[in-house]
């Protein structure tokens, strides 16, 4: 598998579907990789899962680009409790963790640290599990006001929400586009810098999908790379390389090998290889574990 071949770009229409209305339930989320700069030199830095344990530990791997520098204990998860994204709710200026629930009710919670020290937590909006096919998404800040947002969908309709945030607490919401079927949510950045964060889509054969956003507004699209086949998966957006423009992650779960494929917006430019967790750990928090004797598990 040749993780350096580049692709050609290619436009694509896609619909605009939008309609204008406040959210009031989500549920069926999944958990995400922790990807962002914790100790605050300019560079992405992973956050590693200890699987299989009944306690869920974590560890920082801090990276230079693509290369491994050294690692740290990060802070314990509640049981129960799965990552669901990374961002800054507190404005602090360090990356603050957002747990999600894995039982009947998958609630939220902000862990907020210092570099990888907890310093404090908050309930987050509660999103009741009900048969409505929400589901959770990622953070980003939609409305400009400099606090993270949570970004929805919904597997049913494929309707996406917005939910406007202050640190913890939930201030509004409004719906954002629908996109089509065969598609899914798979991330949020902004590609094109103008600093709206946009939709990142894949569609079940490995071809991804840019959506460019105004706030909430769909504004155009563009595809992007397409993954390779085999066990490759996207697990991430952000900037490794420091040239201001969102990168792909990509993680192979069965060799724990990851790779970085780089981006000028919507245009692969190159990949290089990115380090190998050891046995036992992964991007992904695991919340169907052992203990958990199939309570939550999806």
């Amino acid at each position: 598998m040749n993780l350096l071949t580049r692709f050609k770009k290619a436009k694509i229409i896609l619909p605009l579907l939008i309609a204008l209305a406040l959210v009031v339930w989500a549920a069926g989320a999944e958990g995400g990789a922790g990807i962002s700069d914790f100790n605050g030199d300019g560079h992405p830095d992973y956050v590693l899962f200890l699987q299989d344990a009944k306690t869920p530990k974590t560890a920082i791997w801090y990276l230079n680009n693509n290369v491994f520098i050294s690692a740290a204990s990060g802070p314990t998860l509640p049981s129960w409790w799965f990552l669901g994204s990374v961002a800054d709710f507190n404005r602090d200026g360090h990356p603050d963790f957002v747990l999600l629930d894995s039982g009947i009710s998958p609630d939220t919670a902000i862990l907020y640290l210092s570099g990888r020290t907890l310093v404090g937590r908050a309930n987050g909006p509660s999103v009741p599990r009900v048969p409505s096919g929400w589901g959770w998404v990622g953070a980003a800040d939609f409305n400009g006001d400099g606090y993270p947002d949570y970004l929805l969908q919904n597997g049913n309709t494929r309707q996406t929400a917005i939910w406007y945030l202050k640190n913890n607490v939930r201030v509004g919401g409004d719906f954002g586009p629908t996109f089509p079927n065969g598609w899914s949510l798979v991330g949020v950045a902004d590609f094109n810098r103008d600093g709206h964060p946009d939709y990142l889509l894949e569609n079940g054969t490995g071809q991804t999908a840019i959506w460019y956003l105004s706030g909430r507004m769909l504004i155009g699209g563009a595809y992007g790379p397409k993954l390779p086949s085999g066990s490759w998966s996207l697990a991430a957006t952000a900037d490794f390389n420091g040239d201001g423009n969102p990168d792909y992650l990509l993680y192979a779960p069965n060799t724990r090998q990851t790779a970085i494929w780089y981006l000028n917006n919507n245009v692969f430019i190159r990949g290089a290889w990115g380090p190998t967790l050891p046995a036992g750990w992964s991007l992904f928090s695991d919340f169907c574990q052992k203990w958990d004797y199939g309570y939550g598990c999806q």
